[in-house]
């Protein structure tokens, strides 16, 4: 089979269509060498084997219209790769494939869910901020039971992203099983524009910081870079990096934001292969002082967001506070076909500097902070004057800026709380630190 081009996807990008970003590096081989399995069958071997099946059924079975086409084929690849027993391996015919190229391109219609495969589970990995599913109030780790009231039990993650897809302005019926309810949680939403989103930030009180990194896209590392000089000039003390609901984005974004914080030749992050080879990602040393950070993370945060939150806690230079981040540790190359279809293929794993492997553990915050207990309606009020406060349209721009209520947030957004107090509390510190004992 053909390959005509090859690229690194992430695996989180694959719900409601949404995948992401492009991740990591194109590969330096254009193929590799198939070797004979175990088993001692020649790859010509295998392939006549499957070619002896596939002759049987379109001779013989019983209704031969269904054995026509390509679906049995596409069947067998989907069969093959059900077996690894690896969630993120998909095969996507060509109307899918070419559906994920569009979406890509920075938006698509739906419901701003990232969603995933947990077991024989499909599971919400984040909702996007400020989209349908945000302000409904789904939640990261939110089962997603029915679609329109058909079970998605026994449906892929490509599966379910197409039935909650649908034309700008309808109505889909979402059932939702969230931990500790005894019964599902409904909801109708309706499907919007989703612009992929970049940065939002703000000084808060004690001149610090606050940034907001949605997803990692290409630009990620240079418009940091520009706020953090922006904050810097302001005379920002300390900063909050908030990853929560990130479910990732591109590889060299991840390493892009980190080399921001760390020292030259400092481990960012490594990429180990099937071979065992390793791919060492470093930093080329951070152009600004070093300042008090604090990132937050949450069940949300995955992927390259797990990546950045690793190297600050490995390297000792940022404090996480927060839950614990979903665990999506891995690479999948996507391998276009001959006929315009293409495969998705976990070919990688990441670590974090001290050798960690991230997929399927996730990363444990410094500080484990819970939001508090919330009522529906206040989910949604806080999501409402989160995304107020996430609103980064500069003044004069055709609209002002939205203006919140940070007593809600203070309320309910314990996570962001605590980190204003611990850098408060550093600055309290570091002041008492610096004056002269009594009597000298």
């Amino acid at each position: 089979m053909r390959i005509v081009r090859r690229f690194f996807i992430p695996t989180l990008a694959v719900a409601l269509g949404f995948s992401l970003a492009i991740n990591l590096f194109f590969l330096r081989e254009a193929g590799r060498t198939v070797e004979a399995g175990r088993l001692g069958l020649t790859l010509f071997g295998d392939l006549a084997l499957v070619q002896e099946v596939l002759d049987h059924v379109r001779k013989q079975f019983v209704e031969p219209k269904k054995a026509e086409g390509e679906k049995v084929i596409y069947g067998a690849i989907e069969g093959m790769l059900a077996k690894l027993g690896d969630p993120y391996s998909r095969f996507m015919p060509p109307v899918a494939y070419n559906e994920m190229k569009i979406e890509t391109q920075g938006s698509f219609g739906g419901l701003g869910l990232i969603i995933g495969q947990k077991e024989v589970r499909i599971v919400v990995i984040s909702p996007l901020v400020n989209t349908p599913a945000y302000r409904a109030g789904i939640e990261a780790g939110d089962e997603i039971v029915k679609v329109d009231n058909e079970p998605v039990k026994g449906k892929n993650v490509n599966d379910v992203a197409n039935l909650l897809r649908g034309k700008v302005g309808t109505k889909v019926h979402v059932s939702i099983f969230r931990e500790g309810d005894k019964k599902l949680r409904e909801y109708d939403i309706v499907r919007e524009v989703i612009k992929v989103p970049s940065i939002s930030s703000r000084m808060l009180e004690g001149n610090i910081g606050y940034i907001y990194l949605a997803q990692f896209i290409q630009t990620s590392g240079e418009d940091l870079d520009k706020r953090i000089t922006e904050f810097l000039q302001l005379g920002m003390k300390g900063l909050i990096l908030d990853l929560r609901h990130n479910p990732g984005g591109l590889l060299e974004a991840a390493v892009a934001v980190s080399r921001l914080f760390l020292p030259k030749g400092a481990t960012v992050v490594t990429v180990r292969d099937n071979a065992n080879n390793e791919t060492r990602y470093a930093s080329f040393g951070s152009t600004h002082p070093a300042f008090p950070l604090v990132v937050l993370i949450d069940n949300g945060s995955a992927s390259a967001s797990e990546i950045t939150a690793g190297a600050m806690r490995d390297h000792k230079r940022g404090i996480l506070i927060g839950t614990k981040s979903f665990g999506k540790g891995s690479v999948q190359t996507v391998l276009e076909l001959s006929d315009k279809s293409a495969l998705a293929l976990t070919t990688a794993y990441y670590y974090t500097p001290s050798g960690t492997l991230i997929h399927n553990r996730g990363l444990q915050p410094d500080v484990e902070v819970n939001l508090p207990q919330m009522t529906e309606a206040e989910v949604r009020q806080l999501r409402e004057e989160r995304s107020k406060f996430l609103d980064d349209t500069p003044p004069g721009k055709g609209k002002d800026r939205k203006s919140f209520d940070m007593e809600v947030l203070k309320k309910f957004d314990t996570q962001l709380q605590r980190a204003v107090d611990v850098l408060l509390s550093s600055q309290i510190f570091q002041q008492q630190v610096g004056k002269p004992a009594a009597g000298q």
